[in-house]
């Protein structure tokens, strides 16, 4: 499988733009209900105030410009039709399911901007999906572990994304329900982080995804000079994990729950931060076996392409799409050979 991603970040941008971009993930210009909009890479790079909702809705219109970035990657990469897996958080899936697949079924002419040299040229591609799926964004994390972790028939997930953590155990037939949980994501630091510099500091309007960036390095310009946040960092890290993760846990994980496995699998591009691994390492030392899986910020669109070739056995038309609060991620299969397992 491969994966491309890009932020999950735009800005209504009108005006000609006078770049020279060679490559489409850091160049993309879309055109949406009689508007252009930067996305991702180059909303960082050429916003003021690159932006999205949290936990948006196919409805939104930040929901359908990523979504229709999204499909203009998969233009570039597979050919047509598309069986399209897409996920949300366990709480709102269900509610979502049916804007979702009216949105994504049927045939997609996405209009684009491309730059060389100052001159911009307006193209189209037509992307044409004939399935969609919509499920958990924990069980799209968890058959991504699966397909990896081969021979671990049960264990605990956590998946800590920007806008919302959630966990679960985990076997061969899906999720337990009883043990799953939702809360706030890692955002919750990254605002409680936010707040405690702009007791000494003024962040010159900076918006939260693009804050996100620094707290990321660990480290800001402010007036000209460097600062390091990794301090103020890790006790936004501490305070997230004991006043919200790990009274989640307690309050629904039982002892019993520990009968069944002594493994748990951190994913979601929040557990990226080391001082949130080792809060986990040190809750669960002695017994749970903590570990970060590979590539942990594409996790749930992985799960979401096995899921597609699960119903579709032609892998080439296979495909999912992570449009995340932090990042949008879309998956497809590179080649007919790979075997994955559910």
């Amino acid at each position: 499988m491969k994966s491309v991603l890009f932020p999950s970040v735009i800005e209504n941008h009108d005006n000609a733009l006078q770049s020279a971009i060679n490559n489409l993930v850091d160049g993309i210009k879309i055109h949406q209900n009689g508007s252009q909009y930067i996305v991702g890479n180059l909303a960082l790079e050429e916003g003021v105030s690159p932006h999205k909702i949290v936990n948006a809705n196919p409805q939104d219109t930040d929901y359908q410009v990523l979504a229709g970035s999204g499909l203009l990657l998969l233009s570039q990469y597979m050919k047509a039709p598309v069986t399209l897996t897409v996920g949300f958080p366990y709480a709102t899936y269900k509610a979502n399911q049916d804007a979702a697949v009216q949105y994504f079924k049927g045939k997609h002419d996405i209009m684009f901007d491309t730059f060389s040299f100052g001159k911009t040229r307006t193209n189209k591609v037509a992307v044409e999906v004939d399935r969609v799926e919509v499920i958990p964004e924990i069980l799209g994390c968890s058959l991504a572990i699966r397909n990896e972790r081969k021979g671990s028939p049960e264990f605990f997930v956590v998946s800590i994304g920007y806008g919302t953590f959630e966990a679960c155990l985990t076997n061969k037939n899906g999720i337990t329900e009883r043990t799953l949980i939702s809360g706030p994501g890692i955002r919750y630091a990254i605002n409680q982080a936010m707040r405690e510099l702009k007791k000494q500091y003024y962040l010159d309007l900076r918006t939260e995804h693009q804050f996100d960036k620094n707290f990321q390095m660990g480290k800001i310009i402010i007036n000209r000079r460097p600062h390091d946040i990794t301090e103020i960092r890790a006790k936004a890290i501490q305070s997230y994990y004991d006043e919200i993760i790990s009274p989640s846990l307690r309050n629904v994980w039982k002892d019993d729950d520990f009968m069944h496995t002594n493994l748990l699998f951190l994913t979601g591009g929040g557990s990226l931060y080391p001082e949130l691994l080792e809060c986990f390492r040190k809750e669960f030392d002695g017994i749970l076996e903590t570990s970060l899986v590979d590539d942990p910020t594409t996790s749930a669109s992985r799960g979401y392409a096995i899921w597609s070739n699960r119903i579709n056995d032609d892998k080439s038309a296979a495909a999912g799409m992570d449009i995340g609060n932090a990042q949008t991620v879309v998956t497809f299969f590179e080649n007919k050979s790979e075997n994955e397992e559910f």
